[in-house]
């Protein structure tokens, strides 16, 4: 066996079909579940496998550390050769090291620092401070807030649109924290991304030399891209249309996202980017995967049920050869405190059958839900441990109110 032929004698028929396509875009429609890392780290090793690309030559961008860390470790396991020197990280992780290569291109000094949101907040409340504004009327975290979806939307403060006084101001605080930051040499983090988009867009010889260089730009979780995003991809990877794409450009556009999946609109997702670049790049075939590896069938048909009602969906539907498992089954519970108790029974119910503690999971969409269950659970004297996050009687705020209510 040939080591192309070994590295895909695991995949299924739609994984076969996406990780082996031509050099030219692509858009992967991957539902839950259904191997979608298994598929760009295959391509990305089955390219250089068979010498259509070299390590150097690939692009790929996903959107967690863990995600890219996972990426380079299941490379490393596929290829005879060393990953550690390719492009494959999350977007700021990538934009940093762009910026790191050519600080001086980019206005930079050569040891800048970068800011996290804390650090962000707390410049924002030093420029409030020395415009003698006052911070109840200009929340420090709110106006970090504006800045950082102004640059997500690619826009400086001359850019905003100002339509009321208020507006005005935040834009002079706006403009105020780009000086400071540019005078102490610091980058927040969206600043990563916008000020490496500006120095491609405005670096004709740079810009042609990522684009000669990129040859296949690989893109994961497609669905959560913002506008800046999308169209700083675009500066290695120009669409069809565009004049600057020639047989030197980028050519191997590959994006794997699920619509379906999109909950990122309120930090600046754009699902319709996925439309947008099945439009923009011509894409002749979409490849759906829709065998879920995961799940039970009964979890999918309710889900596929739920889903089928969402609009403008480009559409999929996930089957499982796993059999049925257990069905589903919905408690419509009259309050918060009547739903924690009924989880609470249920937990008890399961651990004396049998199961274990640590088998057992509870699942809820927002920070704030934690505390009547925890309570419910606390009180009842049952073991819990939280992931993701501190419990909530050991959050700082929690804390110092039961220190001042004592």
């Amino acid at each position: 066996m040939t080591a192309d032929a070994a590295l895909l004698r695991h995949l299924n028929p739609e994984q076969l079909a996406a990780g082996t396509l031509p050099a030219r875009p692509a858009l992967i429609l991957a539902g839950a579940g259904s191997g979608k890392t298994r598929v760009l780290t295959t391509r990305i090793a089955w390219l250089i496998a068979t010498g259509q690309v070299s390590p150097g030559g690939v692009l790929a961008v996903t959107f967690t550390n863990k995600a890219a860390k996972e990426m380079l470790t299941r490379l490393q396991a596929m290829l005879p050769l060393s990953v550690r020197g390719m492009w494959i990280g999350t977007f700021h992780g990538l934009c940093n090291r762009l910026l790191r290569a050519h600080w001086k291109l980019a206005g930079l000094p050569a040891a800048f620092q970068i800011l996290d949101a804390a650090d962000s907040v707390a410049a924002v409340k030093r420029v409030i401070k020395a415009m003698n504004l006052d911070d109840e009327r200009y929340v420090p975290k709110q106006v970090a807030w504006f800045i950082a979806g102004c640059k997500e939307d690619g826009r400086r403060a001359r850019d905003v649109d100002v339509r009321d006084a208020h507006t005005r101001k935040l834009v002079e605080i706006y403009q105020a924290y780009e000086e400071q930051c540019q005078r102490e040499g610091v980058v927040d983090f969206a600043e990563l991304l916008l000020r490496s988009y500006e120095l491609l867009r405005d670096n004709d010889p740079l810009r042609e030399h990522y684009r000669r260089r990129f040859r296949h730009v690989l893109v994961d979780e497609f669905q959560d891209t913002n506008r800046l995003q999308y169209a700083w991809l675009k500066m290695f990877a120009p669409p069809p249309s565009s004049s600057a794409h020639d047989a030197d450009g980028a050519q191997g556009v590959f994006a794997v996202g699920d619509d379906d999946q999109s909950i990122y609109a309120f930090r600046g997702a754009q699902v319709g980017n996925m439309a947008d670049f099945e439009r923009e790049y011509r894409v002749a075939r979409v490849i759906k995967l829709e065998t879920n590896y995961r799940s039970f069938s009964h979890i999918l048909d309710a889900a596929n049920a739920l889903i089928s009602h969402n609009r403008r969906r480009l559409g999929k539907n996930l089957r499982t050869d796993a059999g049925p498992g257990e069905p589903v089954r919905v408690f419509e519970a009259t309050s918060d405190y009547a739903e924690a108790q009924w989880l609470l029974d249920e937990a008890r119910q399961l651990h004396a059958a049998g199961m274990p503690r640590s088998e057992i999971a509870v699942l809820y969409r927002s920070n704030a839900q934690s505390r009547v269950i925890e309570s419910a659970l606390f009180n009842a004297g049952v073991p819990y441990r939280v992931w993701g996050g501190l419990r909530f009687f050991e959050r700082a705020e929690v804390n110092m109110r039961w220190r001042t209510c004592g």
